[in-house]
């Protein structure tokens, strides 16, 4: 008879990790909204750079880009190319020289690039703008058509979403888990799985499992109309960490990078980040009297490395820590659930450049 494996939390963190160990264990998803993936995934940029954050990121999002490039049946249509340009001022020379120098050995296809070049490739960019770098091989994800894609290919393996199940409950009796929702339905695993998100160390106490205490950071999104025609343009990141724009369709996603420390709730834009949204974009480009048709916000959580945590508890063997993903959740759902369900069945990470104690809840508890 095979495990059975509860899974807390239907982004799709929890619903790629759900259908890939789907093959090995009897799997239930939990998920508290009245879809999957409302939080988080649901109000992701929707794109996968491979130069991002840090090397252990990197090589998740390697692990995961044939995935996207190459989608298996059923799964067609959720990936298109894009560019990427890190653009800076003057002043910022050294950080656009730091951040090719940085990734130009990993990824060799970076290409730095002049004023008048920049300009050639987003002519709304200000003359001050004198220099960057261009990115040729990211890719624009369909978030929404993924996460339908995953939740249908693992309910054809015979895998259970529950969803309007909001566990305030959580007793280990005699080796397995007891699971209780707010209108009181209970379910039974062997193995939980902790893929909540945000409320990751929420759910790991009513396990009675020691918290990794997770940072919930909101940012902010916006889409507005230009008026000037953009679909061709790429997607521009400042050099400073403080505003990017992408092109979708005739409107542009616009974010000021914000990154408030919040607790897991669901987040909703402030007036101030807005606001800055708009402004910087209006500084960095010849777009004015910008007027936001739709705004929103989201949660990224991190720990202190900010590199995902995948694996079983130290001091509680049937719970398995899934999350930490930051910004790059959406990027990295393949090669992290395929990394995911090797730990969850106890098997060693083989043809991969990833360890276990690189993803380990072990590396956060280490002393130097």
């Amino acid at each position: 008879m095979r495990e059975s494996v509860v899974i807390v939390g239907g982004g799709i963190a929890g619903l790629s990790l759900a259908l890939q160990a789907a093959a090995d264990f009897d799997i239930t998803i939990l998920e508290t909204e009245f879809q999957p993936g409302y939080h988080s995934t649901g109000r992701s940029a929707a794109v996968l750079h491979i130069p991002f954050e840090n090397d252990v990121v990197h090589r998740l999002t390697l692990e995961s880009v044939e995935f996207f490039q190459s989608p298996p049946r059923g799964f067609k249509g959720i990936a298109d190319s894009m560019s990427i340009l890190r653009i800076g001022r003057i002043a910022d020379e050294p950080k656009i020289e730091h951040f090719f120098e940085t990734w130009k050995e990993r990824c060799s296809w970076l290409v730095p690039l002049s004023q008048n070049q920049l300009l050639a490739r987003c002519p709304i960019l200000t003359n001050d703008f004198t220099n960057g770098v261009i990115d040729r091989r990211s890719l624009h994800l369909d978030v929404h058509h993924l996460l339908t894609c995953t939740r249908q290919a693992f309910r054809e393996l015979g895998g259970r979403v529950e969803t309007n199940f909001r566990v305030v409950s959580i007793e280990s009796v005699r080796g397995s888990w007891i699971l209780t929702s707010d209108s009181g339905s209970t379910v039974n695993a062997d193995i939980i799985v902790n893929a909540a998100g945000a409320w990751v160390d929420e759910i790991a106490k009513l396990a009675g499992v020691q918290p990794l205490g997770v940072q919930a950071k909101r940012r902010t999104g916006i889409r507005c109309k230009p008026k000037v025609f953009s679909s061709s343009w790429p997607m521009c990141y400042l050099i400073t960490d403080d505003l990017y724009f992408k092109p979708e369709g005739q409107s542009l996603m616009v974010s000021p990078c914000d990154a408030t420390p919040s607790e897991p709730c669901d987040a909703q834009p402030e007036r101030i980040d807005i606001a800055q949204a708009i402004a910087r974009l209006e500084q960095t480009t010849t777009l004015s009297d910008v007027v936001p048709e739709e705004c929103w916000a989201g949660l990224r959580v991190f720990v202190p490395d900010q590199s995902p945590v995948i694996g079983y508890d130290c001091n509680h063997p049937g719970f398995f820590w899934y999350g930490s993903f930051g910004g790059f959740g959406v990027q990295t759902a393949p090669g992290c659930s395929k990394l995911g369900a090797r730990l969850l069945r106890h098997a060693p990470l083989t043809e991969t450049s990833l360890t276990a104690l690189e993803l380990s809840p072990r590396r956060l508890t280490q002393s130097d």
